[in-house]
């Protein structure tokens, strides 16, 4: 059995992502070059909502590089995440959690504009059928006899399938995988 397509990445990025999935109090990044190479690393937390602040001097360097951080509430990627991508023109975002990894990378047209990420974000969570979609599944047995806990499980869920909507909506590479399913 081969790793999924996400975790094909330098051992040194998945080193660090192994040493932060599980990380319960803070948010931890780094900064890595496609060989491996760390070039930022960032901690913090903001007003009690777990938060990692990227300064904007660290830019230039950042461009077409990895950008991989831990989520303790184990789901993809926040509108803040997705935002920095675009401003920072990453290769590559990357979340890591308890279960799981999620990756994101442009296409060939790059990253769409941060304003434009955000209102496509705004757009999908407040539409109703999104909504009603999120209730199916809340309420759908096989979700029931899965779930150890709903309330957790619903956020990753909704995170995953936000996600997968506007990564579609703009042409953005979009997966991820569970931890268990590495060699």
């Amino acid at each position: 059995m081969t790793a999924p397509q996400v975790l094909c990445r330098h051992p040194d990025i998945i080193r660090f992502e192994r040493e932060i999935r599980n990380i319960n109090d803070w948010e931890f990044a780094g900064i890595f070059t496609s060989q491996g190479k760390l070039l930022h690393r960032y901690s913090g937390r903001y007003n009690g909502i777990l938060h990692v602040e990227i300064p904007d001097t660290d830019r230039l360097d950042s461009q077409h590089q990895i950008l991989t951080h831990n989520h303790p509430s184990d789901t993809s990627f926040s509108l803040p995440d997705l935002k920095t991508a675009s401003r920072f023109n990453l290769a590559e975002v990357r979340v890591v959690g308890e279960t799981g990894v999620f990756s994101m990378k442009p296409f060939q047209n790059g990253w769409p504009d941060p304003d434009m990420i955000e209102r496509r974000y705004q757009e999908i969570n407040s539409n109703p059928e999104f909504g009603s979609r999120m209730i199916d599944v809340e309420y759908s047995t096989e979700f029931l006899a899965q779930t150890k806990d709903p309330y957790k499980d619903l956020l990753r869920i909704r995170s995953d399938l936000l996600c997968h909507l506007l990564a579609k909506s703009f042409g953005l590479i979009y997966e991820g995988a569970r931890w268990e399913t590495t060699v």
